[in-house]
């Protein structure tokens, strides 16, 4: 759900409704979470730190910007601002204490990003942001074990890199579902 803020003759102003979660609001994930870790949570996203801001590839909207992250904090509410192209996320304490997810867009002077690029992107990365609190859900094994693979191996990753890495683990997969098969094969038919 969007609502238009703004109709002049090209839509400038869009903020998308809560996304609600089933997962407890935890405040120390949203007070943790950096700038970097953040973005690199957008699927689509090459990021090139330079001079302190980040030069960004766009590869699902095939858009490249520099921006910088302002991030900000609050009890029950968390923010990260870019500010060059116009784009907020959001996340805050719902009502009912779980977390809620939301983007603002305000098209900037100069920008190339408009309001359906703008709605694309945060259609994959706040999904993205979810699965990623999910994991910090509870604390169990399996849990420690993910957020670990994700912060030390999947987030220092480019897209396309991650892409290469889950074909191969998925290929390495059925061939070990089909060395199985062949030794039960064997087993059977030949002795």
């Amino acid at each position: 759900m969007e609502t238009v803020i703004n109709t002049e003759n090209a839509v400038r102003d869009v903020m998308s409704g809560w996304m609600t979660t089933n997962l407890p609001w935890r405040e120390r994930f949203w007070q943790d979470m950096d700038a970097m870790s953040f973005m690199r949570l957008n699927p689509h996203w090459h990021i090139h730190e330079k001079n302190g801001a980040y030069a960004i590839d766009d590869i699902l909207t095939d858009f490249q910007f520099c921006t910088d992250a302002v991030l900000e904090r609050a009890t029950g509410l968390w923010s990260a601002r870019f500010p060059t192209i116009g784009l907020t996320l959001m996340a805050r304490r719902g009502a009912d204490g779980n977390a809620e997810l939301a983007y603002t867009f305000r098209r900037e002077a100069g920008c190339r990003l408009n309001a359906d690029r703008a709605k694309s992107l945060a259609s994959y990365w706040l999904p993205s942001v979810r699965e990623y609190f999910r994991l910090f859900a509870n604390d169990s094994f399996k849990n420690r074990f993910w957020r670990f693979v994700m912060n030390r191996i999947m987030l220092k990753m480019t897209p396309p890199q991650r892409r290469i890495c889950s074909f191969i683990f998925r290929l390495t997969l059925l061939e070990m579902v089909l060395m199985v098969i062949l030794g039960i094969g064997f087993r059977f038919y030949f002795n």
